[in-house]
């Protein structure tokens, strides 16, 4: 039980891949071994038939051989010459004799000519005597002279053939041309093939015999395929020869040695080889596959039969079966191996949206909460779904705890704020009046003055007052907080006039203003000039940042209900957004501080002014930056007609 405990899946990914990879495994393993042992099956049966059917072919054309010898004997056998040359030795003539005999050599040698498979032709008259005798050497007739002629009336041959009706071929057993008791050297093989001449009247005038060098026949059962051997026995199962690459084989299988089948093969398969078929046949030995087909030598009343036997060893023979194995088992493995890559990438696809699920949910228990409680998942939802959810739930659960932190302001923020608009407001008048009559004394001394370099002086102190003015009244923003002046308005026509205001001023520095505008946003209620220069400052603040594209992008969008997925939009926002230098995580705290600034030439009141004009639309101001990847600042403002609390956020 522990083992079983142990072995038991514990991540969602081991209890999702594993099944899977089983799932698929199992059935895939099971249908490649039934697959691969019937291929090896059918394979094997095909292997057998091909070998079968190889032996029955060879067995054929060694008798359609054969058959073209008796055709050839037979046609020979009714040449005029012959029976003319009988006819003459009847008569005694032995001048004309002469001259049949030359004729019939000449005859019998266009016959051989080119015929390796030859061994000796002769006519013999019905005393057993030589009459004509050629002698053929690798297809080369040669006659006998008269004088070497021989009388071969003791021969079973042409004892045999003596006795033959007319059109009947005598097929003689292979032997090793035994001459008065002794046999030739080298041996050679010879079959006899032979057929009585008959005159006009129907008498004998003799016999006509054929002597084949077995040796050719032999090479006519070659090439074997690879692996395999071939055996040529007689139908008393006597070994005549072996085809194959031994040479030791060729001597123990000849027919000198008069092997026979039983010192080879057991009483069952001997009977099996030998038993007559017209068909090929095969059996299976223990270490070899036995091909068997019959050859008949003669197609006389009672032919002659051999059979050739070739022999395949089961090693060669499997070696198409374990390729074949190999093959399938690579592929199977293969398709294993897909199966597994795709089984564990569709649990890794199942399981990440998991994964992040409780990776966000222990951040959001650790992080803000440790008593939030979920219940387990129903196991028919969607596991994409669910996560949707709970990301939704996230966001919104983020935005009201930063709500929540903003109105815990409390009343001691509530009153620093107010103290620091009185102090920036009565600095603003005690600088004001002080500089204002400055700035009339200055004119004052233009009317006067005629020389150039006075007036020029007196044009740059105008300036430098202008600048101290404009300066004031950013302070003079800062101590606001009445929303004068609202009305109904749109974000797009205000960031219109926006881009109309500014949009000079960024082309001499070379920058692009691009808008964005997406269908459907709704009207806000606010100070259109307020809102003007809230997106002035954040345009110029974005290209103060250098932009990379020389662009600043300003998208403005509906700001989607928290509450209820899908419904209608609650305000509107607009992002201002460029790829500059960013602004560096260190200085992100001190963003909305009075003062701070990274500018040589600022004062550090920008995104302040912006932050107490967002405030005073009931609005929201968030930025966003990346150092060296730009910065976006969105401000977001509700409906007309709607309420919402004011904030700011920075990320």
């Amino acid at each position: 039980m522990d083992l079983l405990a142990r072995l038991r899946p514990k991540s969602l990914r081991s209890k999702i891949v594993l099944p899977m990879v089983a799932l698929a495994v199992l059935p895939a393993t099971g249908i490649g071994v039934f697959a691969i042992s019937r291929m090896q099956a059918a394979m094997r049966a095909n292997a057998i038939e091909r070998d079968v059917f190889d032996t029955t072919t060879r067995a054929r054309a060694l008798e359609e051989f054969l058959r073209g010898l008796e055709t050839d004997l037979l046609f020979l056998g009714r040449t005029q010459l012959l029976n003319d040359l009988a006819g003459a030795r009847t008569a005694g003539d032995a001048e004309r004799v002469d001259t049949l005999r030359r004729q019939s050599e000449r005859e019998l040698q266009l016959f051989s000519q080119g015929k390796r498979s030859f061994y000796q032709v002769r006519y013999i008259d019905t005393d057993g005597r030589e009459v004509v005798r050629l002698n053929v050497e690798e297809g080369l007739p040669i006659a006998v002279p008269v004088s070497q002629l021989q009388d071969k009336r003791s021969r079973p041959y042409v004892e045999a053939t003596l006795k033959l009706a007319e059109g009947d071929i005598y097929t003689s057993p292979m032997d090793l041309n035994a001459e008065h008791g002794r046999v030739e050297v080298p041996h050679r093989p010879v079959l006899r093939f032979g057929t009585p001449l008959f005159g006009p009247s129907g008498e004998r005038t003799g016999i006509l015999i054929l002597n084949l060098n077995a040796a050719h026949l032999f090479r006519l059962l070659e090439p074997l395929q690879r692996g395999t051997e071939a055996f040529l026995v007689d139908q008393e199962g006597t070994y005549l020869s072996y085809i194959g690459p031994s040479d030791e084989k060729r001597a123990r299988y000849s027919l000198a040695e008069k092997r026979e089948l039983r010192e080879d093969f057991t009483a069952s398969e001997v009977g099996a080889i030998l038993a007559p078929s017209d068909v090929g046949d095969h059996f299976e030995s223990a270490d070899e596959l036995v091909s068997i087909a019959s050859i008949a030598t003669t197609s006389g009343q009672s032919p002659r039969e051999w059979r050739l036997i070739v022999t395949q060893s089961r090693a060669e023979f499997g070696v198409p079966l374990r390729a074949l194995t190999l093959d399938l088992s690579v592929i199977m493995a293969a398709v294993l191996a897909i199966v597994a890559c795709v089984g564990v990438f569709v649990t890794g696809t199942l399981a990440r949206p998991v994964t992040e699920l409780r990776r966000a949910m222990r951040q959001i228990a650790t992080d803000r909460g440790a008593g939030l409680r979920f219940s387990d998942p129903d196991p028919t939802d969607e596991i994409d779904g669910l996560s949707r959810e709970f990301r939704l739930m996230a966001q919104r659960l983020e935005q009201a705890q930063s709500r929540l932190q903003g109105l815990q302001i409390g009343p001691a923020e509530a009153q620093r704020s107010s103290s620091f608009g009185q102090l920036i407001s009565g600095m603003v008048q005690e600088f004001r009046d002080p500089l204002t009559a400055l700035e009339n004394k200055i004119r004052a001394t233009g009317d006067s003055s005629q020389d150039t370099a006075a007036g020029a002086l007196r044009e740059n102190l105008l300036e430098e007052v202008e600048k101290l003015k404009a300066i004031l009244e950013s302070f003079s923003h800062v101590a606001k907080t009445s929303r004068s002046g609202a009305e109904v308005t749109s974000l797009a026509a205000v960031v219109e006039s926006v881009v109309t205001l500014v949009g000079p001023e960024l082309r001499q520095r070379g920058l692009l203003i691009g808008v964005d505008a997406d269908p459907g946003v709704p009207a806000i209620e606010g100070d259109v000039n307020q809102l003007r220069q809230l997106l002035i400052n954040l345009v110029l603040n974005a290209a103060d940042a250098r932009p990379k594209s020389d662009c600043i992008m300003l998208k403005i969008s509906a700001v989607p209900s928290d509450e209820v997925e899908g419904a209608a939009p609650i305000g509107a926002a607009v992002r201002v957004i460029d790829d500059g230098r960013g602004i560096p995580t260190g200085d992100m705290v001190k963003i909305w501080d009075p003062f701070f600034t990274t500018k040589e030439d600022g004062v550090g009141l920008g995104l302040p002014i912006c932050r107490q004009i967002v405030e005073e639309q009931r609005g929201r101001i968030e930025v966003s930056s990346q150092t060296d990847h730009g910065t976006t600042v969105t401000v977001s403002f509700p409906m007309a007609g709607a309420s919402a609390t004011p904030g700011t956020g920075g990320a």
